[in-house]
């Protein structure tokens, strides 16, 4: 791992235990065991940092879910639990974004990073789910992907955020949902 990589990787573990607001240069230099001088090196500022740790999130994301498209794009008919709808590494990644993402109602830069990002991850999935189904229409994709993401960020924030249990009885209800999504965005 290099030097970059090093000081991205405890700006992440540092956002993890302390969010966004807690986190300081000195925080992530310490996590990194380097000096600040050293992270002003790589990264002019924390915003810097905040982009290039967003990129190598969203990188990571499209890897994994890449891997198992089919599988995590139609999740539906096959849930037993929270964990069955989206891999455990991606719900990690959108819940760190989640908390970058909180810093974008006050600072336009970070702002204009996540809608950077959000459009990245977004063009991503319209251009798996083409591939799995060329003929489908544009505007059900998106209808898809929104409706999707509503569920799927409310579970994360419900169980991550508000440590909270996603009730065994909403999986059937979500189930219904996906499939209902699935067949339509299909036709």
């Amino acid at each position: 791992m290099n030097r970059s990589e090093q000081i991205l990787d405890a700006a992440e573990q540092c956002m993890r235990q302390k969010g966004f607001h807690q986190t300081s240069i000195q925080n992530i230099a310490s996590q990194a065991d380097v000096s600040i001088g050293l992270i002003y090196k790589y990264y002019t500022n924390k915003e810097a940092i905040i982009e290039a740790l967003v990129t190598h999130v969203v990188q990571r994301m499209i890897t994994m879910l890449n891997a198992d498209f089919e599988q995590i794009a139609h999740a539906g008919g096959m849930t037993h639990s929270a964990n069955d709808i989206i891999p455990a590494e991606v719900e990690n990644s959108i819940v760190l974004l989640m908390e970058v993402s909180s810093e974008a109602t006050r600072n336009t830069r970070i702002r204009q990073i996540m809608n950077d990002a959000w459009q990245i991850l977004k063009n991503n999935f319209i251009t798996q789910e083409q591939a799995l189904n060329p003929g489908l229409d544009a505007n059900k994709i998106h209808t898809r992907l929104y409706i999707m993401s509503l569920v799927i960020d409310g579970i994360i924030i419900r169980r991550c955020m508000k440590q909270r249990a996603v009730p065994a009885s909403f999986m059937s209800f979500f189930d219904t949902i996906a499939n209902d999504v699935n067949q339509h965005s299909i036709a």
